[in-house]
């Protein structure tokens, strides 16, 4: 069963909590678009700073030097969005219709996989549809800044409760793909014991030369 993005309940809750809370602060700030930004660089920064800190804590371990480099960047780009927001400021609504569409079509794949082994209401799949389109209509921009922050604002909050509602969901089909698995494995394996009796019935012979 496909789970990429739904691994641990912590990180999709974590990106429905942020998807949240930005949209509130689009839809509710009166300077929204550079406040996203820096708090977009906010979490940058707090991710190359954990992956740098693993980075150097497992470099004993084999761990790529990649990580690291991968961490400074993060770090650097953080801090340049974060002492930089007006630049990028007109293009965040953009950004975030991009990344709706991705995320969007992430968690239609995922729930489709899940419903399909296990069924269930398709309400999730229709925000999920909805955070698509959403999404398209946000980089398309056809109305002034001030409105689109509002409805990006909208639209990341619609897509957080929804990220919410899809969490739980794969939680549950995990744990029935778990049991099923578990089942078939025990339905699969060979009665225990069943070598040991035919051993156990398997009477000694002995044998004797006769003369001629």
């Amino acid at each position: 069963m496909l789970t990429f993005g739904y691994k641990t309940k912590l990180s999709s809750l974590s990106r429905a909590l942020t998807a949240i809370g930005v949209g509130l602060v689009m839809a509710l700030g009166s300077n929204a678009t550079e406040m996203v930004v820096k708090l977009i660089a906010c979490f940058v920064i707090a991710a190359g700073i954990v992956s740098l800190i693993v980075g150097l804590t497992k470099s004993n371990h084999g761990a790529p030097a990649l990580l690291i480099a991968n961490a400074v960047l993060d770090c650097a780009i953080g801090a340049l969005l974060f002492f930089n927001p007006t630049w990028i400021a007109s293009f965040i609504v953009g950004i975030i219709g991009f990344a709706l569409i991705a995320f969007g079509a992430l968690q239609l794949i995922v729930l489709s996989t899940a419903l399909s082994l296990f069924g269930g209401g398709f309400t999730s799949l229709i925000l999920s549809v909805l955070a698509i389109l959403g999404g398209v209509f946000l980089v398309f921009n056809p109305f002034s800044m001030k409105l689109m922050s509002v409805i990006a604002g909208v639209l990341l909050v619609m897509y957080g409760i929804s990220e919410i509602m899809s969490t739980f969901k794969m939680e549950k089909a995990k744990k029935e793909y778990e049991v099923r698995y578990a089942s078939d494995i025990t339905s699969t394996k060979p009665a225990s014991g069943t070598g040991d009796s035919e051993v156990a019935d398997a009477k000694e012979v002995e044998y004797t030369k006769v003369d001629d």
